[in-house]
């Protein structure tokens, strides 16, 4: 049972980070003896012509994985093949067992391949920020490494492989929100920076999702709330990077977001005479003028720009900081 169990979680962890580096590792385990005892279903992996289209197509990852860029297309193309790899890798390991529990190691090899390859994809992308190349090498080695390791640990040491694949497991279920927050923010800091290059025009104000519409009706006085979508970088209640949207009105000003529960106005206190911007290069950062440490904000250029228009900011003014009354 342990050798089962290990199979339908480990398999498709290790094909969601290199499918095919999985598939050649089995092969050739099957076929110089070092590995026994796998299903018959498994054993086709050892087949010659398998064990060349695992070859070929781990060589062409192993250099596409290692140039920035080139590995974030790589992956995506691959989000359509590594979970289905990873969940007939683990339908094939469950072959000696019943319907149900084939069925169970199907759905189990899809999620954990899926979440897998969202881990490694999320890595990898902001592994690409760094501004040098070698990081990107040294991530893809430790994959690599990773990926035998734990294939060898499977078939060698059963239980410490379960320990290693539980814990592996939660680390994913921890880092993949954070990732995905990260991901998301760093791809609308890019369309906001393409749109503003561009001279392309935003929506003013922001179209309010259904969601915010009761909260802004609630907030709603002499004058309608303006909002613009953006990125908490530090906000006392609100995850790092969470994304929401700052809501003006002349007197206050909010950070409303929603959580998986309920949705959340954070109060920022004094309304847009008091904002400062810190202008950067992918996304200019609002906080407040007073108190720098109290709270900031990251808007891409885009709505950044709509933003300063509207609080009557110039955009010519060059500094650390530019409070907003002072323009």
């Amino acid at each position: 049972m342990t050798e089962f169990l290990v199979s339908i979680l480990g398999l498709p962890i290790a094909s969601g980070i290199n499918l095919y580096a999985t598939v050649l590792v089995l092969g050739l385990g099957q076929r110089f003896g070092w590995i026994s005892g796998l299903p018959q279903e498994l054993e086709i992996l050892s087949n010659p012509i398998v064990m060349g289209v695992a070859a070929v197509c781990y060589a062409l990852e192993f250099f596409a994985d290692k140039i920035p860029y080139l590995d974030t297309l790589w992956d995506a193309v691959h989000t359509f093949i590594r979970p289905v790899g990873a969940a007939f890798l683990a339908l094939s390991a469950a072959a000696d067992y019943g319907p149900a529990a084939q069925w169970v190691a199907l759905l189990i090899g899809a999620s954990l391949g899926l979440g897998a390859h969202t881990a490694k994809a999320g890595t990898r992308m902001l592994v690409n920020t760094s501004p040098e190349p070698v990081s990107n090498s040294l991530v893809s080695v430790a994959e690599d490494v990773g990926v035998v390791g734990l294939l060898v640990l499977m078939y060698t040491n059963p239980w410490l492989a379960l320990l290693v694949v539980c814990a592996l497991i939660a680390a994913m279920a921890w880092v993949t929100p954070t990732l995905y927050r990260t991901v998301r923010f760093l791809l609308a800091g890019i369309a906001g920076l393409f749109t503003a290059w561009f001279g392309l025009s935003v929506e003013t104000p922001a179209a309010a999702p259904d969601w915010l519409r009761g909260e802004l009706d609630a907030l709603a006085g002499a004058q309608t709330p303006r909002i613009y979508p953006c990125f908490a970088r530090q906000l006392p209640g609100a995850p790092r990077l969470q994304a929401g949207y700052l809501v003006l009105t002349a007197e206050q000003a909010w950070f409303a977001f929603r959580g998986f529960f309920r949705i959340r106005m954070i109060s920022l206190g004094e309304g847009p005479s008091a904002l400062g911007i810190e202008r950067g290069s992918l996304f200019d950062v609002f906080r407040m003028a007073q108190d720098p440490r109290a709270w900031r904000l990251c808007l891409p250029k885009s709505w950044s720009r709509c933003l300063q228009a509207d609080l009557g900011m110039d955009p010519d003014i060059r500094g650390d900081f530019v409070p907003a009354r002072n323009c």
